[in-house]
């Protein structure tokens, strides 16, 4: 029975259940530890280590360092080095936005429009917007999870919730603890798309280095602004157009021309003006793969188990060599 890892700070994706039964039908028996334990375990005979049920991780201040030292002692397991989903340099760069988005700028990649906000700058919102001819803007900094510190500034109203602010209703309240955030972390800045909020944001899932699923996320029936399940959006399962699908294919191409082959992506993008897609971001470390609205538990299962099969094989030609 191979045998995979999966590391948690004690929040992992509600899906982690179904995933365990998925990887046992494909002969994977996977196990979940905190990341607090994993010096204490005996990596002999681990066949992979998945760092997905990491969730929260913006909330652990070494995360970064302690991921770092995973991959120094799977590189160093007694019976070969245990591989990492996904490759190193991509979770380290996947976890902060600032990284790989830029990368993937350079790249010819079209992002959502962004002002990036240097950690330790004076950061004033209306400024920012001022400067950058934007009316409606969100705000997050680089390094979050779960919508951590992201808001909305709008000239003009209504408000939709506790999180998003209307300059004409009174400035901006929140300014000097924006202000300070940007001292201790890098900020970015982005136009808000409407397009959110009549058609949604799609997310592109990419298992083994396919497309496997496409959900649309939309805001909720109550409205607000944000196309999250947890903040009242809704999950749709989407058949994308030719279109869509070549601009993901593209994006997912770019990542691994970059960095390797993939275990899994997800890739997330809303229309322009233009009705163009444009990338918003990309999960690539601890991505929630949205498997139930794929119905998708056994494609991942059986992108996991062969790309077991296959670091096996290489490690035993590797030994007879």
């Amino acid at each position: 029975m191979r045998k995979a890892l999966y590391l948690s700070l004690g929040a992992p994706h509600l899906e982690y259940p179904a995933v365990e039964e998925a990887l046992r039908a494909e002969g994977v028996a996977a196990r979940m530890v905190h990341l607090d334990a994993f010096d204490t375990l005996d990596l002999g005979e681990i066949d992979l280590v998945n760092l997905r049920m990491c969730r929260w991780y913006h909330k652990e201040p070494r995360f970064q360092e302690r991921v770092e030292h995973v991959h120094e002692r799977l590189l160093a397991a007694p019976n070969g080095p245990v591989p990492l989903a996904n490759p190193l340099p991509l979770v380290l760069d996947a976890l902060d936005k600032g990284r790989y988005l830029r990368k993937l700028a350079q790249d010819g990649i079209d992002l959502v429009p962004t002002r990036w906000i240097a950690r330790g700058s004076a950061f004033d919102v209306v400024r920012t917007m001022e400067e950058a001819g934007w009316d409606d803007v969100v705000v997050k900094p680089t390094v979050s999870s779960g919508s951590w510190n992201t808001i909305r500034v709008s000239r003009r109203g209504p408000a939709l919730d506790e999180h998003h602010f209307v300059l004409a209703e009174g400035g901006f309240p929140r300014q000097a603890e924006m202000a300070a955030l940007a001292r201790t972390h890098e900020l970015i800045v982005q136009p808000f798309l409407s397009s959110v909020l009549d058609f949604g944001e799609l997310s592109f899932v990419f298992l083994g280095g396919s497309l496997s699923h496409v959900v649309r996320k939309t805001v909720g029936d109550q409205g607000g602004w944000w196309a999250h399940e947890r903040l009242g959006g809704r999950n749709h399962r989407w058949t994308p157009s030719p279109a869509e699908e070549r601009w993901a294919t593209g994006v997912n191409d770019a990542l691994e021309r970059r960095y390797g082959p993939l275990w899994f992506s997800r890739i997330d993008g809303l229309q322009d003006a233009d009705g163009r897609l444009r990338l918003l971001e990309c999960e690539l470390a601890i991505p929630r793969l949205l498997l139930p609205e794929g119905n998708a538990f056994g494609r991942y299962a059986k992108v996991i188990a062969e790309g077991i099969a296959h670091h096996r094989a290489g490690r035993r030609e590797t030994r007879a060599a």
